[in-house]
Parts: structure tokens; sequence; C-alpha cells
């Protein structure tokens, strides 16, 4: 579905986004000749492809000296929906080498402009509901437009065919990073953050600045690997890392007198010492893996309406 490759840049809009690499089979076909890298790129992304049900698997690996976190999640894209399963693991070690693990699962289901997400600490399931975010899922799962399909285009700087046989093609994709810079700031302003993911808006536009100054300075590329039997996405890489070490390092160049030394120490440590990488593999849609939230869990959910709220007896301290 060609309208995954817009994924990427609308869930950092709305600070999240998917992509995997497998290389699949080696023995499938012999080599074939490969084509020029953009020409293969505009082949992949404008061949007709409508699949009515995908399945794929995700998993975002982010590590640093004192934190390693996991998300792993099975995804089900139908017409009109999106729905995840899966597990945030977290793993953080402080000064004195004690260790704290955190452990969250969680479930999520969209349907046009209408989101919820569901999530487990401790004994209790708690939701929240994200406007935002299910239109930029709804965009995703949606077909992309001619207009949308050539803006997808011009973000790519240039492509590089590593492999190529009649039956797949695989592709390291460079972006045009000022373009994807303008791009999500266009999208951020018409799609303010919802209140359950910021409700402080200085704070939202302080971010959004220092993350438009990392994507500029960063080095952006994917591998994308897809089906030239019906031009379906087999598997996509995103390596991250760049993007948040440099907008680590522009909050850095920004002079925060105010920040206690623990802050800046972890800022310090995403901006020189921090790794992120996304997987997305797509399954054959007749696996029987299952996505939906169960019965359980949305009949005994607790509603949460701000995610980011200080609870007022904290606030005191």
């Amino acid at each position: 579905m060609k309208k995954y490759m817009k994924f990427g840049k609308k869930a950092l809009a709305a600070a999240f986004a998917c992509g995997a690499l497998l290389w699949g089979n080696a023995a499938a076909a012999e080599q074939a000749p490969a084509m020029d890298g953009m020409a293969a790129f505009r082949e992949a992304i404008t061949t007709p492809s409508k699949p009515d049900r995908r399945i794929f698997r995700e998993d975002l690996l982010f590590f640093s000296p004192s934190l390693r976190a996991n998300v792993e999640f099975l995804g089900l894209a139908r017409k009109h929906s999106l729905c995840l399963s899966g597990n945030l693991d977290v793993l953080a070690t402080d000064d004195k080498g004690d260790t704290a693990k955190l452990d969250i699962p969680f479930y999520m289901t969209q349907t046009n402009k209408s989101m919820t997400i569901y999530f487990k600490l401790g004994d209790t399931w708690k939701k929240f509901t994200t406007p935002t975010l299910a239109a930029v899922a709804a965009d995703v799962v949606a077909t992309p437009t001619e207009e949308e399909i050539e803006e997808t285009i011009s973000l790519v700087k240039e492509v590089t065919v590593l492999r190529e046989t009649p039956v797949q093609r695989t592709m390291l994709v460079h972006l045009d990073s000022n373009k994807l810079a303008d791009t999500i700031k266009k999208y951020g302003k018409q799609h303010p953050a919802d209140n359950g993911t910021a409700n402080d808006g200085e704070m939202q536009n302080q971010f959004m600045s220092y993350l438009d100054q990392g994507i500029r300075n960063a080095g952006l590329w994917y591998i994308w690997t897809i089906d030239k039997t019906d031009w379906q996405t087999i598997t996509m890489s995103y390596n991250l890392s760049p993007i948040v070490q440099e907008t680590a390092r522009a909050a850095l160049r920004d002079e925060h007198p105010d920040w206690p030394p623990m802050l800046t120490e972890m800022v310090e440590t995403l901006a020189y010492y921090s790794d992120f990488k996304t997987y997305t593999t797509f399954l054959n849609p007749d696996v029987q893996d299952k996505a939906d939230v169960p019965e359980e869990v949305w009949k005994n959910a607790v509603p949460v309406d701000d995610m980011v709220k200080v609870p007022e007896k904290q606030a005191e301290k």
C-alpha cells in the first residue's frame, strides 16, 4: 500500500513513525538489471495496488546508556480503519546502577476520525482519545491521491537500487531534509496536538522548533523492499537516530539556565549517545493474528482526559 510511504513524515508531526527491513528470500530469483534509482522509486510508488487488508509487525528500538525502550506491535489495516496490539518494554538504569523495568501492553483502534488508545498500568486498563492522531491514521490507510503521491516523490533527494530481481526490489531512499521539515511544519499547523498528548502550547511550540532544526540538520534515509508481482510493501527500515540526536543538540544550543543538572545530562545523552531505529514487516493477509481489542479491555478501561497533566499534589512539591 503506497500510502504507508507517508506514515513516517506524518507520524513525526504527531510525535510518532514506521519502518523495517527484512531482506526476503535471496534465492527467489536471479538478479535482474537495476533501473535508474528515481525511476525505480517512481514506478514502485505510482503503480496501482489496492489491498483491502494488510497485516504488519512493527519494532521500534531506542537505546542510550541509561535507557532501553522497545515497542512491538501487530497492526491490521483495513480500507477505513487501523487496529494495533502491542507492548512497550522499558529498562532504565540510574547513577547507582540500579535498574527499573516498565512493561505496558496497549491496543489502539481507529476508524475515520475516531481513535482510542488503551494501555495498562499495574492492574488497571486506561484509555484516551486522540482526534489528531486519528486524522493521521485515516490518511495513512486511505488511497493516496495523485497530488499526495507527487508530494511524497518531491521529498526524495536520491534513490539507490540495492537489489533487483524479477519479483522484488530493494531501494535505499535519501530524503530532502529541508523539504521534509517544511512539510511537517505545514502539517503541524493544520493539526495541533490533542489535549491528551500536549496541553502546554508553549512547550509544544518549543519542541517543534527543536524538531524542525533537528530534521533540517539530519541526514535522513530509509530502506524499502517491494513485491513487484503486486507492488505491495514487504519491509521498511528507518534510521531515526539522526533526528533524535540533532533535535537534542538544537535544545542544547538554546540556553536553559533553569534546567536542573539531571535534565541537561539527559538531553546531552540523547544528543551524542542515543540510537533509534524502526523496522516494519508486512505479512501475508491470510495470517490469523489478531489485533482487535478484547471485550474485557474496552468495557473496563478508565478514561484519561490528559496524558501529560501533572497531578496537583505532585505540582505542589
